[in-house]
């Protein structure tokens, strides 16, 4: 796939339009259109796509490729056009807005953050089991975004541990692990990614499964270490090993507690996760309220990859809010760390919405009706 370009991925196109019908971008973007990109790929014109910058407008959302009937690959062609383009204007990873210092730091090899450390005191590992926690960028996010917009951080994977934990589940914890490379694939960078990747096969190799909260990391070392770099791994959202462990788990002790899940593009349309957290949460004693626009339907934060937080993508963030608010539920569940970030961000800053929703992750609202703990955040 690494040799592929962005014209390989588009052939089947006969611009019947409905890409452009149901792209989130497209309704806020004025000339943004998925259609006319593919156009120019396949009348020849790429020089065209190159010079207007339009593949970094995308959100790899992923909605296009959801509802094209001709199967063209609208997510794989946006990844191999941001490698290929010679847009002059185009994002550079030095101005994203995590920035390439964080990654050239979790790129070093030298660097091995203690991550056993940085989990509380309660939640139990095991070096020796055959199934690993991957913890991804959480440690590093709480320190930029814990205080800025309330990210919930390291509590995240401590509740994720302490769920496995009731499910009869102790996994081991790697302060070897790399950043999986997700956000360097998904803007062009290939070669940040396939060095993450060299530098994790050694370590991810000798578990026979891999648990994650992070639907990114999830989608990455699922289908980009096998597609990308020929690692076959046994990788599963937590949400999936909780449910398929639904017997082992407390009766939950909430009373209808009206909640309303996002689905995230990674977790829901990159890779078919829908039922495993609602089922869950319904354990937990929620009573579940959905949006219109709600499984393969949802719609996307607003960010992908750090890439373009703009006025445009905050309009899309603002109509994923007032979504949420229509149900009526007091809290709205995101399984996704930046899609947390991005909307309480959003919460934070923009002065035009009232977007007093309570926005928590999905291990937290599990932990909070499944666990008997005081402390549980």
């Amino acid at each position: 796939m690494t040799d592929l370009t962005p014209e390989d991925f588009v052939r089947n196109c006969y611009q019947c339009g409905m890409c452009m019908g149901i792209c989130p971008k497209a309704r806020v973007k004025e000339g943004f259109n998925p259609r006319r990109i593919v156009y120019s790929l396949v009348t020849g014109k790429k020089e065209r796509l190159d010079a207007s910058g339009d593949a970094w407008d995308c959100l790899t959302c992923g909605q296009c490729q959801e509802v094209c009937p001709m199967g063209v690959e609208f997510l794989d062609m946006f990844r191999a056009e941001r490698g290929d383009s010679a847009c002059p204007t185009c994002p550079a990873a030095h101005d994203n807005t995590v920035g390439t210092a964080f990654y050239d730091l979790l790129r070093d090899p030298s660097t091995r953050p203690s991550r056993r450390k940085f989990l509380a005191g309660d939640v139990k590992t095991d070096e020796d089991s055959d199934t690993l926690y991957f913890m991804g960028c959480l440690p590093y996010y709480e320190i930029v975004f814990a205080e800025d917009v309330g990210f919930e951080g390291m509590a995240i994977a401590d509740n994720a541990i302490r769920l496995l934990n009731a499910a009869g589940i102790v996994p081991a914890v790697l302060d070897e692990e790399k950043c999986c490379g997700h956000d360097q694939l998904w803007r062009g960078q290939e070669g940040y990614f396939e060095d993450f990747g060299r530098q994790n096969a050694g370590y991810l190799k000798r578990y026979k499964t891999i648990v994650t909260a992070c639907p990114e990391c999830l989608r990455t070392l699922a289908v980009d270490y096998r597609e990308r770099l020929g690692m076959e791994l046994n990788v599963k959202h937590v949400s999936e090993v909780l449910a398929d462990n639904m017997d082992k788990l407390p009766q939950g002790k909430l009373d209808g507690v009206a909640a309303t899940f996002h689905d995230s593009c990674r977790l829901g349309r990159h890779m078919g996760v829908y039922d495993a957290p609602r089922q869950l949460l319904e354990r937990a004693g929620y009573t579940l309220a959905e949006m219109t626009k709600a499984r393969d339907e949802s719609l996307c934060c607003g960010v992908s990859a750090w890439v373009n937080c703009d006025d445009e993508n905050t309009e899309i963030r603002r109509r994923k809010m007032a979504d949420a608010q229509e149900t009526g539920a007091a809290r709205m569940v995101a399984p996704c760390l930046k899609c947390q970030i991005h909307l309480k961000c959003l919460q934070k800053y923009d002065q035009r919405k009232d977007t007093d929703i309570e926005i928590l992750d999905l291990t937290t609202a599990l932990a909070e009706g499944l666990l008997e703990r005081d402390e549980v955040k």
